[in-house]
């Protein structure tokens, strides 16, 4: 996940804000408390919403402390303890953000990430132990996506594909994570096809965010290939402007099957919250991804 699923934050009650807060805090302070302090810099607001859609059918309170951390030392902040779903939510987090290490080490030479993914070797391996079949799913998922890239696939459904599936996987709440009394097969089913949609919304919405930067590094977008750009004939932001209206339908499509999944699961709290953030915040993340670049439009966002 890259740092586009948040809510959307002038809609949020304050309330609502404190416990989207407490959830973020409870992430990092559950990498700290299990992988030490330095993995708490991948933190990344992406990860508030599994670990809410997957505590949300849970009719139980949130189990909300009131603290000071090492980052804001000066004051108390709301703090999510104790979860499961947030412990889930922070692995994820360190195991996608492993292979996005790896995948720009190897892809664009950087050693930074080369860097971060040393760091995180460590606490991979950790991972592996505790959930080796995800790993290797993620991995092979990851592994089918590069190989598309490699061939330059045309397709952007076929490229998005892979990080569809891996999404799909990430959601799964997993026997262990939910107990069946709250969670049984329908319900997985259910977290497994938000997870699949919201798959194919990221990858498009980040291609088409990533439009410029791939002409102009010369690297490979699904949105560049299907669409035939041709830099002799038209500039970056023409081109966005070209095929802006057929990657919103397509982005669109998905946010609604997002959606009218999450209709379907018996949510008993943070209802408003994540209602916010499937409704608004991915809406509005849309329309500013949508509109970048092109300074007219921009002044209505």
């Amino acid at each position: 996940m890259l740092g586009y699923i948040t809510p959307d934050k002038p809609e949020l009650k304050i309330k609502e804000f404190e416990i989207y807060g407490g959830y973020y805090c409870g992430i990092c302070r559950s990498i700290g408390r299990r992988y030490g302090q330095l993995p708490r810099l991948v933190l990344s607001y992406d990860s508030v919403l599994l670990a809410l859609l997957h505590a949300g059918i849970h009719p139980e309170s949130d189990n909300i402390q009131i603290s000071r951390c090492m980052v804001h030392p000066l004051k108390k902040r709301t703090i999510v303890t104790d979860s499961p779903e947030i412990d889930n939510a922070a692995d994820i987090l360190l195991l996608l953000a492993y292979y996005k290490f790896q995948d720009d080490a190897k892809d664009k030479k950087s050693k930074t990430a080369a860097i971060g993914a040393a760091y995180l070797n460590s606490v991979y391996k950790k991972l592996y132990e505790k959930r080796p079949e995800q790993c290797r799913e993620v991995q092979n998922r990851l592994r089918e996506l590069a190989l598309l890239e490699e061939e330059h696939c045309s397709s952007i459904d076929r490229a998005a594909e892979p990080f569809a599936k891996l999404m799909e996987e990430v959601f799964d709440p997993g026997t262990l994570l939910i107990h069946s009394r709250f969670c049984d097969e329908e319900m997985k089913a259910i977290y497994r096809r938000i997870g699949y949609h919201l798959g194919k919304w990221i990858y498009i919405v980040d291609a088409f965010d990533d439009i410029e930067e791939n002409i102009n590094d010369q690297s490979y977008n699904p949105i560049l290939c299907q669409f035939q750009y041709d830099e002799k004939k038209e500039s970056p932001n023409d081109f966005r402007i070209r095929v802006r209206d057929r990657i919103e339908m397509n982005l669109m499509l998905y946010l609604a099957e997002t959606a009218k999944c999450c209709k379907q699961l018996e949510i008993q709290k943070n209802k408003g919250l994540i209602d916010n953030i499937i409704y608004l915040g991915l809406l509005r993340k849309t329309e500013e991804i949508l509109k970048k670049g092109n300074t007219e439009d921009a002044k209505s966002i």
